[in-house]
C-alpha cells in the first residue's frame, strides 16, 4: 500500500485541509504545498484570508517572470517536490481539473480526485513523517576562506558581470544583485553526495532536489530540461557545466585517481560527452593536486599533457581576444591561465571576470584552483560577505563539508 510523505493541492483544492484530513496532516507530519499557476504572493494572502495554511506555496512565476512553466506543464511540481525534499513517487495530488491531472501525470505523481470519495480514500494512504527538524544556528559559525568558498565566493563575485561584461580588472566588487548562481548550487549538490552514499542514483536525486529547489539559479535550458525530467537521461553535453560543479571532488578525493573518477561520474550524468567529462576531470586534478602541495607550475604542466589543454596564452592575450564560450575547451584554458597567472585569491578571480566571458563560471573555477592552493586564501571580508548570502540548508552542506574534507 502507498504511503504518501506529502500533498500537492491548487488554490481550490487546499480546501480539503479542513476535513477529515486535516487531523491526519498534522498527526503524521505530512508535507503540504499549494502550487498554482496563479501569483505567489496573491495565492499566500489568499490562503491567509481564509484561514488556510501549508508548508510551501509555488506560484505559476516563480520559475519563470512570464509564466513559462505553469501547468499543465509539470516544471512547477517538480520544484515543489525537491523543495519538500520527496521524490515525485512520495507525492499525491488532489485535483479537480484536467490541468492538474495532465501536469501531475507528466511528473510521475499519483493523483486523487477532490470529491468525497477522493478524500475518503486518501487517509488511508498516508504515511507517518519524522517530526521535523529544528533549523540550524549558523550564528557563531565561521565562513571558510578554502575549500568550496573559493568556488561559492568567485561565483558570486562573477554573477553580475556574467551579462555586464567587463574589460576593467578593477571592477568594483560586489555589486547589487550579486548572489550566488546555479555555479554554487550544482557544486553544493555534488558536495553533498561525496558525504553520503556515493551511488549514482543518489547523485542523481542530489543534484535534482537542490538545484530544483533553487529553480531560477541560472541553469542552461538543456539542464533545466534535465532536472524537471522523469528519467534524467544524460544529453551530451560538452559545456562547462560539468566543471563548475566539481569542486567537491578535488577536495574529498584520497588520491588523483580517485578525484579524477569522482569528476567523471558526476559529469556523466548529463555531460556525458568526452569534452564534457575531460573538462570536469582537469578541474578536479587540478584542485587535487593544489591541495596536497605540488607547485602550480607541475600542476599545469601535468593537467596540460594528461587532459591536452594549453595553458600558455597570457591573461592580457586571452581579454583582448576572448571567446565568450560556453564549452569547456574554450573555458578551462581561460580559467586555469587566470589562476596560473596570478599570485592572489584576488587577482585570480579579477583575471577571472575581467576577461568579459562566462564571468561567475571562469571565476569560479579559477576562485576554486585557488582557495586550493596554500597561499591564495579567500580573504576573510569577502567569504564572511557570501556566506551570509547562502540560505539555511546551503551552510549546512558547506560547513559539513568543510569540517570533514577541507580542514588539515
Amino acid at each position: 500500500m502507498k504511503q504518501y510523505k506529502g500533498i500537492i493541492l491548487n488554490s481550490t483544492t487546499v480546501r480539503c485541509l479542513r476535513g477529515p484530513l486535516e487531523e491526519a496532516v498534522r498527526e503524521r507530519h505530512i508535507h503540504t504545498a499549494v502550487v498554482s499557476n496563479h501569483n505567489r504572493t496573491e495565492v499566500g494572502e489568499r490562503l491567509s484570508q481564509e484561514g488556510l495554511a501549508v508548508d510551501l506555496v509555488v506560484g505559476g512565476y516563480d520559475l519563470n517572470r512570464w509564466g513559462k512553466y505553469r501547468k499543465p506543464l509539470p516544471d512547477l511540481l517538480f520544484v515543489a517536490a525537491a523543495k519538500m525534499n520527496l521524490e515525485p513517487e512520495d507525492l499525491v495530488c488532489v485535483t479537480d481539473c484536467a490541468r492538474d491531472e495532465e501536469a501531475a501525470k507528466a511528473a510521475g505523481i499519483d493523483t486523487v480526485s477532490f470529491d468525497a470519495e477522493g478524500m475518503d480514500s486518501l487517509v488511508p494512504l498516508l504515511g507517518v513523517n519524522p517530526v521535523p527538524e529544528v533549523l540550524r544556528d549558523f550564528r557563531d559559525v565561521k565562513a571558510p576562506v578554502t575549500g568550496l568558498m573559493g568556488l561559492i565566493v568567485g561565483d558570486t563575485i562573477g554573477c553580475v558581470y556574467e551579462h555586464h561584461r567587463t574589460k576593467d580588472y578593477d571592477f568594483p566588487l560586489f555589486p547589487t544583485g550579486s548572489h550566488p548562481t546555479d555555479d554554487t548550487i550544482g557544486a553544493l549538490s555534488v558536495a553533498r553526495w561525496l558525504l553520503g552514499d556515493r551511488t549514482r542514483d543518489n547523485l542523481v536525486r542530489s543534484m535534482v532536489q537542490l538545484c530544483n529547489s533553487y529553480p531560477r539559479a541560472g541553469y542552461s535550458h538543456r539542464f533545466k530540461s534535465w532536472l524537471r525530467s522523469v528519467e534524467h537521461r544524460p544529453y551530451g553535453g560538452n559545456t562547462n557545466g560539468s566543471a563548475m560543479r566539481v569542486g567537491a571532488c578535488g577536495w574529498a578525493a584520497r588520491s588523483l585517481e580517485e578525484a579524477i573518477d569522482f569528476a567523471r561520474q558526476t559529469a556523466e550524468v548529463s555531460h556525458n560527452s568526452d569534452e564534457g567529462i575531460r573538462g570536469a576531470q582537469a578541474v578536479a586534478a587540478g584542485i587535487y593536486l593544489a591541495r596536497t602541495g605540488l607547485g602550480k607550475a607541475e600542476i599545469g604542466r601535468y593537467v596540460e599533457e594528461t587532459f591536452g589543454y594549453d595553458f600558455s596564452t597570457p591573461v592580457d592575450e586571452i581579454r583582448r581576444t576572448a571567446d565568450h564560450s560556453y564549452n569547456c575547451d574554450v573555458s578551462i584554458p581561460q580559467a586555469f591561465c587566470c589562476w596560473l597567472q596570478s599570485e592572489t585569491y584576488e587577482e585570480a578571480v579579477r583575471n577571472a571576470v575581467s576577461l568579459a566571458t562566462d564571468a561567475d563560471t571562469i571565476a569560479a573555477i579559477a576562485g576554486a584552483l585557488a582557495a586550493a592552493t596554500p597561499g591564495m586564501e579567500i580573504p576573510k571580508a569577502w567569504a564572511d560577505r557570501v556566506f551570509g548570502m547562502l540560505k539555511p540548508d546551503l551552510k549546512g552542506i558547506l560547513v559539513d563539508f568543510d569540517e570533514r574534507f577541507c580542514r588539515s
